[in-house]
């Protein structure tokens, strides 16, 4: 199987488990290299740098790999939602920010995948809180959508 044929999921584990080693490796390389040669002291800065750099440029694969990973749980606790990646990001944006207006969530889905449409986001809103997923509430902010608490959606 190709790296292209793997899921998304599994290559971005690879590829943060890759970033970790060559950050390990740097680091054992720091510890092996002697602060008395000069030369050798101005690689190690340069290495520090390398490994900072590696790990401000992980973070952003261990967020995605964080959401990605709510959605398997969303799709686990939301079977029906299997195959509608809008109604998966919707629900994943609300578990991160817990309440959002509809202008609010559609700005949510489009920075997750890209393009959505309001009028797509409330049919998918209208349809989950038709199923008793998440319901619309007033709020001190206006109408506001959030995910129905688990022990309500099972009763």
């Amino acid at each position: 199987m190709s790296t292209e044929d793997q899921p998304l999921e599994n290559r971005m584990a690879e590829l943060e488990e890759k970033i970790n080693y060559v950050i390990l490796q740097i680091n054992n390389l720091q510890h092996k290299v002697s602060d008395s040669n000069p030369e050798l002291k101005q690689m190690m800065g340069l290495l520090q740098i390398l490994t900072t750099s590696l790990q401000v440029t992980k973070a952003p694969f261990s967020m995605i790999s964080q959401t990605l990973s709510l959605k398997d749980k969303l799709v686990d606790r939301f079977p029906q939602l299997k195959y509608d990646d809008i109604s998966k990001s919707i629900l994943a944006s609300l578990e991160r920010k817990e309440r959002l207006n509809i202008s609010q969530l559609t700005e949510q889905v489009r920075k997750e995948r890209g393009s959505a449409s309001r009028r797509i986001v409330r049919e998918r809103v209208d349809k989950m809180m038709k199923d008793g997923i998440i319901r619309e509430i007033d709020s001190r902010y206006g109408r506001q959508i959030e995910i129905v608490p688990l022990e309500e959606n099972e009763g």
